[in-house]
């Protein structure tokens, strides 16, 4: 046990911490290039912890088979398999000990999915909703807040969502859950239909992030199951039920998967087990995310684990 863990520690963490840094940058990127301005340090630092809090579970993920298949694949080579295989361990008892180096890590992912990656969901929401209410519209360049475009004319605010036009007198940015509010002073809208609105102050909610609602990812386990009797109740809590139950699954699967990616390294090199093992199982699971209104949360569950239970069997053969 202690061969195999040395083994597998270096290229398991040096793969999660590689994998996080990698997906918090293409993130981070992502979320700047929906926004059309820079944000202060601060936002961006928080962006950044967002972002990275997120990704940590899919990191963990990769790390882990990574470190499996790179741990494995270096015995082999160091003919250390066989060494043991001389001393009369059977070469399966090491798929036993690697299934129990797995179940720790599978654990703290099952903790991060459950409650860190639903608050840094949420936590991002909210950053992203504070770096468009600190717009400020120029008069040389316009500004996109959500769907809403602005730019300073004379002394007053235009602004268009493409079907409506305005101009105001004076204009706020607030921040609110997943979105922004504009307070408008002295508007003035022309419709869609070619009507003229004025009034002397107007609110307009802009939402910036998952039309302004609170996402089912966004919630932790507990605050999860309490909305469920609310979407039970207007008969759409199919995929959020599907969505507790994978929070559990995803980390499961991490054992047989994991004992999968060691059984095949005896053979293979790591780099494209690792790679269709995490193919595999994301297309899988979309399947099931797409077909969970026909499949109970159950049914597809038992489906994934079985298959990836006879996969481990199947690396394991001699």
């Amino acid at each position: 046990l202690l061969l195999l863990l040395r083994a597998v520690w270096t290229p398991a963490w040096t793969t999660t911490a590689l994998a996080t840094a990698l997906l918090t940058l293409a993130g981070l990127g992502q979320v700047l290039l929906a926004s059309s301005v820079s944000p202060s340090a601060a936002l961006l630092l928080r962006l950044g912890a967002g972002v990275a809090g997120s990704i940590v579970p899919l990191a963990l993920a990769v790390g882990a088979l990574a470190g499996m298949a790179s741990g494995v694949a270096r015995l082999r080579d160091e003919h250390a398999l066989l060494a043991l295989a001389a001393t009369g361990l059977p070469e399966r008892k090491i798929a036993v000990l690697a299934a129990a180096l797995l179940l720790p890590v599978a654990i703290s992912h099952a903790g991060l999915g459950h409650v860190a990656e639903p608050l840094a969901r949420s936590w991002l929401r909210d950053t992203r909703a504070a770096v468009a209410a600190s717009i400020v519209p120029r008069a040389d360049r316009p500004v996109r807040v959500g769907g809403w475009w602005a730019a300073i004319d004379g002394a007053d605010l235009v602004f268009t969502d493409g079907a409506t036009t305005g101009r105001a007198s004076g204009w706020t940015l607030l921040m609110r859950q997943g979105g922004v509010l504009v307070e408008l002073d002295e508007a003035e809208l022309r419709l869609e239909s070619g009507e003229t609105v004025r009034a002397d102050h107007v609110a307009v909610p802009l939402p910036i992030a998952n039309r302004g609602k609170v996402h089912v990812s966004e919630r932790t386990t507990p605050d999860l199951i309490r909305h469920l009797e609310v979407s039970a109740s207007l008969g759409r809590d199919s995929l959020e039920r599907w969505l507790l139950w994978k929070r559990t699954l995803l980390s499961t699967l991490l054992v047989p998967l994991g004992v999968a990616a060691a059984g095949f390294a005896r053979r293979r090199n790591p780099g494209p087990i690792v790679g269709s093992l995490l193919v595999g199982s994301w297309v899988a699971v979309r399947l099931c995310d797409a077909g969970i209104e026909q499949l109970s949360a159950p049914f597809a569950a038992f489906g994934l684990m079985l298959t990836a239970s006879a996969l481990s069997g199947w690396a394991w053969r001699r």
